[in-house]
């Protein structure tokens, strides 16, 4: 479903967006409510993009799913279908850290994994 390069970009654009919303309001600066609707609309919008892909290596599985996770953990559009699909992405990142060999990647979707479920 799609070339590796458009995938990793959308995976990319996820992570980057996901970046921008954590760090809104750094340096005393103050934060519009419509900016930071926008920047929620974006996220939801690009997890459910992503989330029918499934890649061809384990590491840029394990890129896929960190990002959906990264932006199910910041997303305010939760509700009863966004939850499944949260839970889909844990059983996902679950069997990947497994298979994934010692790295930073691995050690941030552990992270965020085990955040997602306390």
């Amino acid at each position: 479903m799609g070339t590796f390069t458009s995938i990793q970009g959308k995976i990319d654009k996820l992570q980057k967006t996901v970046d921008t919303l954590l760090h809104m309001g750094e340096n005393a600066s103050c934060i519009c409510v419509d900016d930071l609707a926008l920047l929620n609309k974006e996220i939801h919008e690009q997890i459910n993009d992503l989330y029918l892909y499934h890649c061809e290596t384990t590491e840029q599985e394990a890129a896929l799913c960190l990002s959906l996770l990264m932006g199910y953990s910041v997303s305010m559009y939760a509700n009863p279908e966004d939850e499944i699909k949260k839970q889909t992405i844990l059983i996902r990142s679950q069997k990947i850290i497994q298979n994934l060999f010692s790295s930073p990647l691995k050690n941030r979707l552990h992270t965020i994994y085990n955040e997602l479920l306390s």
